[in-house]
């Protein structure tokens, strides 16, 4: 029998060809299609297109490895989990070895949040109140539907969401209630709640009526504060709009409760956005001089020239007509989850 023996020139090859194994192994898990980057890469693009499948065009993902992490303000909590569901089934699960999700981070963010604490209501058509938005407790709440029920002859329909973490505020209800309060008076109108800042517009039935509001509303609960423009019938509005933060409670109140959008597959605003439109531009007019409206129109780009016919349209209906207007800019944009959302800011300069 013959007895192998392994000489130094031998183990001197095995040796180099191991190594030259491990640098193989190492290049194509560094920089080929088998490397870290190249697996975050596809998972990403599938994870991103699960998303849009299931129309969560709110949520973004991104991978660390292969834990995806999943980011955005999420419209509701089934929309919330639906999104992380999505993005955990969007590549075999199949652990390290091969290659898909192993775990999905929770980083998104209640949409309410992210927008701010607001408080509205509108008085419709055939009188009843239609109360949205958050309220800090349950209390405050059931306490605002009752008040609601008993000074609108109509009653109340109401529908307020708990702010997460919330905890009750006799201030803040108080606010709500005087807002809510002089809304009664008026033939039509609404109110906002934001922050420290509430609005109120609308028509009264004589300048008496609209004096009577103004001085109600000049005496809020501390530290909220209000802004009016009550127009009464037959004469000139009664208005304060001291500061670019009213002027923004102010713009949300004339805005509407109506969801703004335009004719299908046409360039003109919905009679109801033209009618917001027309109320937003001269609630504006009352702003300071050092206010800056901006109108962002949703780029959708249907038909070759619609999303700038779109833009020209909301310009005049906002403007009143005015051909130019240094306090008002009107914009294409692309991803915001409205075909027209306003802003406020400060003049520059």
């Amino acid at each position: 029998m013959t007895k192998f023996t392994m000489t130094s020139r031998v183990r001197n090859f095995l040796l180099i060809s191991a190594a030259a194994v491990v640098a193989v192994a190492a290049l194509l898990f560094s920089v080929g299609p088998f490397s870290v980057g190249a697996l975050e890469a596809r998972l990403q693009a599938g994870a991103a297109e699960a998303l849009t499948l299931r129309g969560h065009d709110w949520a973004t993902v991104r991978l660390d490895g292969q834990r995806a992490i999943v980011s955005g303000a999420a419209p509701s909590d089934t929309a919330r989990a639906d999104a992380l569901s999505t993005v955990a089934a969007s590549t075999w699960s199949g652990g390290r070895i091969a290659g898909g999700v192993t775990r999905v981070v929770d980083q998104t963010i209640d949409a309410r949040l992210e927008r701010g604490f607001v408080f509205r209501a509108d008085v419709a058509l055939n009188g009843r109140v239609l109360i949205r938005g958050d309220a800090t407790d349950a209390a405050a709440r059931d306490a605002i539907t009752r008040y609601a029920d008993a000074n609108f002859s109509n009653g109340a329909d109401t529908d307020l969401t708990l702010v997460p973490g919330g905890s009750p505020s006799p201030d803040w209800e108080e606010a709500a209630k005087r807002l809510l309060g002089q809304l009664a008076r008026l033939d039509r109108g609404a109110i906002v709640l934001q922050s420290d800042t509430g609005a109120l517009i609308g028509e009264a039935a004589n300048p008496q009526i609209a004096q009577s509001v103004a001085a109600a509303l000049s005496n809020m609960p501390l530290p909220y504060r209000a802004a009016w423009i009550v127009t009464p019938a037959g004469a000139p509005a009664v208005s304060r709009v001291p500061d670019v933060d009213a002027c923004a409670a102010i713009v949300r109140a004339a805005q509407g409760a109506e969801t703004l959008r335009f004719d299908r597959q046409g360039a003109a605003p919905s009679p109801l956005t033209a009618v917001a439109l027309r109320r937003v531009g001269r609630a504006f007019a009352a702003c300071p001089d050092d206010a800056v409206l901006t109108v962002n129109v949703l780029r959708e780009a249907l038909e070759a020239g619609l999303d700038q016919a779109r833009l020209d349209e909301v310009g005049l209906l906002v403007s009143q007509g005015v051909a130019e207007n240094p306090r008002i800019i009107v914009q294409l944009v692309q991803d915001q989850d409205a075909a027209i959302r306003f802003s406020i800011s400060t003049l520059e300069g």
